[in-house]
């Protein structure tokens, strides 16, 4: 593993469980605040906003047996 991947990846194990933990206080946060961390959670996938293009394809192998053809 490169040494930027390992970087990116102790990151994301160790920033994605604060960033959890900050959604649960967001009603303490400013409207500007709850914004920004919403946008950090959407853009890390940590938020599940669904596809606005269509199915949601995160939910594996079992999506495509339900919609056949």
């Amino acid at each position: 593993m490169t040494s930027n991947r390992l970087i990116e990846q102790t990151y994301r194990t160790w920033s994605s469980p604060i960033l959890l933990e900050l959604k649960k206080r967001e009603h303490q946060m400013a409207p500007a605040e709850r914004q920004a961390l919403e946008n950090v959670l959407v853009e890390r996938r940590l938020l599940d906003v669904g596809n606005p293009n269509g199915v949601e394809r995160r939910k594996g192998a079992a999506s495509k047996t339900d919609n056949p053809g």
